[in-house]
């Protein structure tokens, strides 16, 4: 049992060093969203995505590990977590608090990944409004022509099409 704990704490530790490497990226992919730089944007989404591969073959490690402590300690595979280990090894102090403290590592980056991610998908979403603004702004203009026929002499006698001549009197004619 003390090898498998040992193994969990190794493969949490390296799971946080990625997501440590990863809510770098994320911050520099703010940097590039701001700054309109497509290229480093892209980038830095092919380096979140090597980094998202790491995660998941960590993950798939982390979870077979949990599994065979989970049957160790008689605990359904689907339903443990790192937290119902921790209550497991009260007592254990040299496994418990590096498990503990790795938890609450671990529940801090990902909540600081949420938070920049959040940040990023809304710095997105306001550049493609302002994008698609600037297309109907465009559209627009090249429509201007087609709706209207101004010139300056159409309220010149007789020259507004459709209306009967119209006398420049400089008053307002309120008899109709």
């Amino acid at each position: 049992m003390a090898s498998l704990i040992e193994n969990l704490i190794e493969e949490l530790n390296q799971e946080y060093a990625i997501y440590e490497e990863l809510l770098v990226v994320s911050r520099e992919k703010t940097s590039a969203i701001v700054s309109n730089n497509l290229d480093r944007l892209r980038e830095t989404t092919d380096k979140e995505q090597l980094y998202v591969d790491v995660l998941t073959g960590l993950e798939n490690k982390r979870r077979s590990t949990m599994g065979e402590i989970a049957t160790v300690i008689n605990k359904s595979k689907k339903e443990i977590k790192i937290t119902d280990i921790i209550s497991f090894l009260e007592g254990q102090t040299d496994f418990q608090k590096p498990l503990m403290i790795i938890n609450e590592k671990l529940a801090k980056i990902a909540k600081q990944l949420y938070e920049v991610n959040g940040h990023n998908q809304n710095l997105i979403q306001e550049s493609l409004s302002m994008i698609e603004y600037n297309i109907n702004l465009i559209q627009n203009f090249s429509r201007a022509p087609e709706t209207a026929e101004y010139s300056k002499d159409m309220f010149k006698k007789g020259s507004y099409s459709g209306t009967p001549a119209m006398e420049q009197t400089g008053k307002f004619d309120t008899s109709q």
